[in-house]
């Protein structure tokens, strides 16, 4: 009964009120409560523009956020991975010089325990820097270190190139959709959508050492001519 008495000035609700009532009203799951509303909300008549317009002017909006959006975090990424690549150099070199010094720290404390333990009193000798023993194993601690650090820059790599050709896939399926559904470049829309976008995208043009995963890029378009096609009618 409350609900009836309350539903006589339901014709009166702000537009802002009604808003929040039927999204309640949806919480709720009080799919009789949305259609009270609904249906007592005042009717008007306006005029606009032509609908084939706007629906490509929202459409070509919509995708290409969409587009900027999936991007996004993948640009991210390869930035991350560029940056971490020209620290690697570095940390390679730091960590043989750790070995390398570890191996003649060994040596130092090695040949004093002997010397120690066989009672001699003056200091043991010092190492050759040119002994054929210690360039041999000095060789073998490179070696070893080079060939798991090989290891390592692969992942990096391989993780980039992956990186690399989803976010390729992904700019030229959309620029193959703009050019023959939008008839514009796809530039074009993104400077007028999402302009904070396209300098990331260019540099994105500009590295050429990896394809575009050629499955992917013809999913994607095809994803977003049905999109277009929902959009646009």
């Amino acid at each position: 009964m409350r609900k009836d008495r309350l539903g006589r000035y339901y014709d009166r609700l702000r537009p802002e009120e009604r808003f929040r009532l039927v999204i309640e009203a949806l919480a709720r799951e009080d799919e009789e409560e949305c259609g009270r509303l609904a249906r007592s909300c005042p009717k008007r008549n306006y005029a606009i523009s032509d609908a084939a317009y706007e629906d490509r002017l929202r459409a070509s909006e919509e995708l290409t956020i969409l587009v900027c959006l999936d991007l996004a975090p993948r640009l991210a990424k390869l930035e991350m991975l560029r940056a971490f690549s020209e620290v690697l150099p570095f940390l390679r070199n730091a960590c043989l010089d750790e070995a390398h010094t570890a191996y003649f720290r060994g040596g130092v404390a090695g040949r004093r325990r002997a010397w120690k333990a066989a009672a001699r009193e003056e200091d043991p000798p010092a190492v050759d820097g040119n002994d054929p023993e210690t360039d041999r194993a000095l060789g073998e601690i490179t070696s070893g270190i080079e060939g798991e650090w090989s290891k390592f820059t692969d992942l990096s790599e391989r993780l980039r190139q992956d990186m690399l050709g989803e976010a390729k896939a992904i700019w030229e399926a959309f620029a193959s959709f703009s050019r023959a559904e939008v008839g514009m470049e796809a530039e074009k829309l993104v400077k007028a959508w999402m302009e904070p976008m396209l300098p990331e995208i260019e540099k994105l043009k500009d590295i050429s050492n990896a394809p575009a995963e050629t499955e992917k890029m013809e999913e994607y378009e095809s994803i977003l001519e049905r999109i277009w096609s929902y959009l646009v009618t």
